[in-house]
C-alpha cells in the first residue's frame, strides 16, 4: 500500500478467483499500476465465496490506505459483479468505476451476432471524445435498437474512454492487470491457507526486490524505459503530420496526412484529440510539436512516468513475513461443558 500511495496511479483493479485446495474458497485481490504499467499487488483476502459481504469487508479494510493517495478520487476497474459494484458504491460513492470491456464485449457477442455490431461497440468504447462516441452509438441504434439499449443500460462513464477521469492518467478499458495477477499466483492457489499467505508474501517481496534492482542504473530526472520506447515509436511517425504555429511556444496546429486538424496547447498540456489529457503522456500530435522545440520531456508527462517516481514506488521494499515457528500461539479460554 505504501508503494501505491507513493508512486502509483490512482487506479485500482479488483478481481476474485477460486482457490483449488482441499477446502476451496475464493481469493479477492486489489492491484494497481506503476509507471512501467507493471502490476502492483495491494492486498488479498481469502474467504469462503465471492459475495457482497466479503467484498465490502475487503474494501472496508483497504479504504483507509486508499484514501491516503494524493490524487482523489480512486478509479476502480472490475467486472460487473453486483456484489462488488454495491460494495464500491457504498464505500466510495464518488469514485469512478470502470467495467472491464473484455468481459462486456464477450457478453455482448453472446447476445448479439454480427461483426458490424461488434465493431461499433469497440469503436464507441475506445472513442476519446463524446461526439465520436455518440456517432458510433447512433449508428448502432439504426442497425439494432436492442443492441443499443443493451449497452446504454450501463452508464457509458463506466466503459467509454470519452468519459474517463483525466486525473487517472490511465486509458485502460480492461482489467487485464488484475487477471495477470491471478495468473501470477496460479501455483499458490492450491496451497493450504498458511502456506498460501507465506508464498504470497514471498512473491510480492521478490517482485519489489527485482524492480528496485532493475532501476538502479536508470538516470534520475529521466523517463522510465517504457515511456522512452513509446516516444521513439512516435518519432518515426512525425513525417505524417504538418505543424503550424499559432501562439509562439504555446499553441500549435497539427494536420495529419488525412487532413484531420488538432490543436495543441503546451502550457495546458492538452490536445484536441484528448489523448494527452487522459494518458498524462504526450500524444502523437503533441510529440510532433515538442520535437521541434527540443523539450525536457519530463515536464510534459505525469509524474508516474518519471524514473524518480518509479524508484520511490519501490524504495521501501517489503519486510519478509515471519515463519510458522515465530507465530504467536492463539490464546483462547476454553470453557468446559458440564
Amino acid at each position: 500500500m505504501r508503494a501505491f500511495i507513493n508512486g502509483c496511479r490512482n487506479v485500482v483493479g479488483l478481481d476474485g478467483c477460486h482457490l483449488k485446495g482441499k477446502y476451496g474458497g475464493c481469493l479477492l485481490s486489489a492491484t494497481a499500476l506503476d509507471g512501467q504499467n507493471g502490476l502492483v499487488p495491494l492486498g488479498i483476502m481469502v474467504c469462503k465465496n465471492e459475495c457482497a459481504e466479503n467484498w465490502f469487508l475487503f474494501l472496508k479494510h483497504l479504504k483507509p490506505r486508499l484514501d491516503e493517495h494524493p490524487v482523489q478520487e480512486i478509479n476502480f476497474i472490475s467486472d460487473r459483479q453486483k456484489g462488488l459494484r454495491d460494495a464500491v458504491h457504498t464505500l466510495f460513492p464518488t469514485s469512478p468505476h470502470r467495467f472491464c470491456f473484455r468481459h462486456m464485449y464477450q457478453n455482448f457477442k453472446s447476445h448479439f451476432k454480427g461483426s458490424k455490431l461488434h465493431t461499433m461497440f469497440w469503436n464507441a468504447a475506445r472513442a476519446y471524445k463524446a461526439k465520436y462516441f455518440q456517432a458510433h452509438m447512433d449508428s448502432m441504434m439504426v442497425e439494432n435498437v436492442k443492441a443499443f439499449e443493451y449497452l446504454m443500460g450501463e452508464d457509458p462513464k463506466s466503459w467509454c474512454r470519452a468519459f474517463f477521469d483525466h486525473n487517472s492518467s490511465c486509458e485502460h478499458l480492461s482489467n487485464n492487470f488484475s487477471e495477470s495477477f491471478n495468473n501470477m499466483i496460479a501455483k499458490i492457489r492450491e496451497k493450504p491457507l498458511c502456506t498460501l499467505i507465506l508464498m504470497y508474501g514471498k512473491l510480492v517481496m521478490g517482485l519489489f526486490y527485482k524492480r528496485i534492482n532493475a532501476c538502479v542504473g536508470w538516470d534520475s530526472g529521466d523517463l522510465v524505459p517504457s515511456a522512452k520506447k513509446l516516444l521513439k515509436l512516435m518519432f518515426k511517425k512525425i513525417g505524417e503530420y504538418k505543424v503550424a504555429g499559432a501562439v509562439a511556444g504555446k499553441v500549435y496546429e497539427v494536420t495529419s496526412i488525412h487532413s484531420s486538424i488538432f490543436t495543441i496547447d503546451l502550457d495546458r498540456k492538452t490536445c484536441s484529440c484528448v489523448q494527452w489529457q487522459l494518458r498524462g503522456f504526450p500524444c502523437q500530435h503533441a510529440v510532433c510539436v515538442l520535437q521541434q522545440v527540443r523539450p525536457n520531456w519530463v515536464q510534459y508527462c505525469a509524474r508516474y512516468y518519471l524514473v524518480d517516481n518509479y524508484k520511490i514506488t519501490y524504495a521501501l521494499g517489503m519486510v519478509p513475513l515471519e515463519g510458522p515457528d515465530d507465530w504467536e500461539e492463539p490464546r483462547a479460554t476454553i470453557v468446559p461443558l458440564y
